[in-house]
């Protein structure tokens, strides 16, 4: 079983559940999540700044819906053609809207992408090369919710109080204030979320601080897998 983890505090990088996924092991796979507009996007970036290999599970997703794809014919199946857009793409918004406003339509398109999402994830992280860097960060909001933080040998949770989360989601989504709690009440609680970290990196300050955070961790990391695999890592 996965051993319990405090907040921002392990004991080396075999911690987690030896029942996880058969991830290769020549890789340190980091699990990054937090809450809607809690900065995961730009310390993602920063981490690919820094070296590391970086897969969006988002980005995944959107891979997999393409037009014509088996996902897509299910999805339309399930919801009909009124997520479609005139020319037959996904409507990715009027999508969002249903899931964030429908627990049961949420579960239904969880059903159809997460596998595949998760296979496809698996397939990418093979063809990333160690010797670049042994470092690959997963960016995917609900690791936790689904289950599947348990694939990675570390955590990372993104943080920032849920007052500032709705005031960034309503900026960025042009949403009213009903609309932005509703999409955090959709989530777990980012609190709760902390409960489950290896490292937290807190984005309330500004950009720099946040990136002079995500700079000791990488370092951190690099340290940590030098020292317990004896593998030094190549500049």
């Amino acid at each position: 079983r996965r051993n319990k983890i405090h907040p921002a505090g392990v004991n080396g990088l075999s911690s987690t559940s030896e029942q996880a996924s058969p991830l290769p092991r020549e890789l340190l796979t980091v699990g990054l999540t937090g809450g809607i507009a809690c900065g995961k996007t730009h310390i993602l970036r920063y981490l690919g700044e820094l070296g590391a290999h970086t897969l969006d599970a988002d980005e995944i997703a959107r891979d997999l819906v393409q037009r014509g794809s088996p996902a897509y014919q299910e999805i339309v199946g399930i919801f009909g053609k009124d997520i479609l857009h005139e020319g037959g793409e996904l409507h990715r918004a009027k999508l969002a809207k249903l899931i964030f406003s429908d627990p049961h339509a949420r579960e239904q398109l969880n059903a159809v992408l997460h596998p595949r999402i998760i296979e496809e994830e698996a397939r990418r992280i093979l063809l990333c090369d160690p010797r670049r860097s042994p470092v690959v960060v997963v960016d995917a909001a609900l690791m936790i919710e689904v289950g599947t933080y348990t694939r990675y040998d570390v955590i990372l949770v993104a943080f920032c109080p849920p007052d500032l989360q709705v005031e960034r989601v309503m900026r960025r989504n042009h949403l009213t204030r009903e609309e932005a709690l509703q999409r955090l009440a959709s989530q777990m609680s980012i609190y709760r979320k902390l409960a489950y970290a290896h490292y937290i990196i807190h984005t309330t300050g500004t950009a720099a601080e946040t990136r002079e955070q995500v700079r000791h961790f990488y370092q951190d990391l690099l340290f940590r897998w030098e020292h317990e695999t004896g593998f030094p890592v190549r500049p």
